[in-house]
């Protein structure tokens, strides 16, 4: 008598018994047993922008939910996004230009990171300046529509000047702007960590103004946050529902397991261009939500409203007119199908 009919029940069974704890832990409910899907992962270098997605390397957390991602380094959201736009990437995770892009109907946000205050401006004294109040009729060197001139603008209101008529304003990418401040080309700075590191470093550098600073009043931050195309979510939206399953537990990781995740992400993908001191500070820069309370805030609004404040800056220095609203340029629905509670 052949035994192979109960040989088949017995791994039938078995492989159920061993899908179970995946089906627990997916909050899709989902199994990735097939060959794993690429995803093209575009990113700014900077520990509020990429923290989650090293820890989801780290932790197996993108093969768990059936990716293969392929990584790609920009050193400003418009590069990135431009990218994005253009088909080159999937998502792309970035700062202040989440408030902008997408805004022009060119993106669509369905991941926040965190809630970012990491815009720092700097001035030198051998050139005069000593406060914000300095900063009239000066240079000063940032990338424009990025998180520079988001916190610029908003410094600079702070002691009743105008950026779009009180200084002068010289765009270059990030890297050329502090090279130009470092050398002495520019009276001043408009930053973000970690590009703040090289900065303060300069000769007779001072700092004017850290946006941490602004919190109190409302004020100063970004959301950091992933972002797709509407051909990604009109022709594989499976992508991002893996793509947010895999991002949930790294994020609840940096919350619960802090000092071991922020050292995991320091020393293995900032190993060399960062101290311990500076990543210890970068994080005090942002407010990491758990996965519960961002769904929260989508599903109020609130969220909404943030995106909304800030890309309501842009109207004011000019960048944009008639702004879509983040209710119209952001789907949180697969976060909230995710993790609302």
């Amino acid at each position: 008598m052949s035994n192979v009919p109960s040989r088949r029940k017995a791994l039938g069974q078995l492989a159920v018994m061993s899908a179970a704890p995946m089906l627990a832990a997916s909050p899709f409910r989902h199994v990735y047993a097939q060959t794993a899907k690429q995803i093209r992962v575009g990113y700014l270098h900077i520990p509020s922008c990429d923290s989650q997605m090293w820890l989801m390397k780290e932790h197996g957390l993108w093969a768990k939910e059936g990716l293969d991602p392929v990584f790609t380094k920009f050193n400003t959201g418009i590069e990135g996004f431009s990218a994005l736009v253009g088909g080159s990437v999937d998502v792309f995770s970035t700062g202040g230009v989440t408030h902008n892009f997408p805004a022009r109907g060119q993106g669509v946000v369905v991941l926040p990171n965190t809630v970012e205050w990491g815009g720092q401006i700097f001035g030198r004294a051998d050139a005069g300046v000593n406060t914000l109040s300095d900063l009239k009729g000066k240079k000063i060197s940032t990338t424009l529509g990025t998180t520079g001139q988001i916190f610029l603008h908003t410094a600079l209101k702070s002691v009743g000047l105008d950026s779009t008529k009180d200084i002068e304003i010289v765009s270059q990418s990030m890297p050329n702007a502090v090279t130009s401040y470092v050398t002495g080309s520019m009276a001043a700075l408009s930053t973000w960590v970690p590009f703040n590191l090289r900065a303060r470093e300069a000769k007779s550098s001072k700092l004017l103004a850290d946006a941490r600073k602004f919190a109190s009043k409302g004020a100063g931050y970004v959301i950091t946050a992933y972002s797709t195309n509407k051909r990604i979510l009109e022709s594989n939206p499976d992508l991002i529902r893996r793509l947010i399953a895999a991002w949930g537990p790294a994020n609840e990781m940096l919350r619960t397991k802090k000092e071991e995740s922020i050292n995991t992400v320091l020393t293995k993908y900032y190993k060399g261009e960062m101290e311990a001191a500076d990543m210890t500070a970068n994080f005090g820069a942002m407010d990491i939500l758990d996965n519960g309370e961002w769904a929260g805030k989508m599903a109020d609004g609130s969220l909404a409203g943030m995106l909304d404040s800030v890309t309501k800056l842009f109207v004011e220095f000019g960048a944009m007119k008639d702004p879509l609203s983040a209710s119209k340029y952001a789907d949180f629905s697969y976060y909230i199908a995710a993790y609302k509670k």
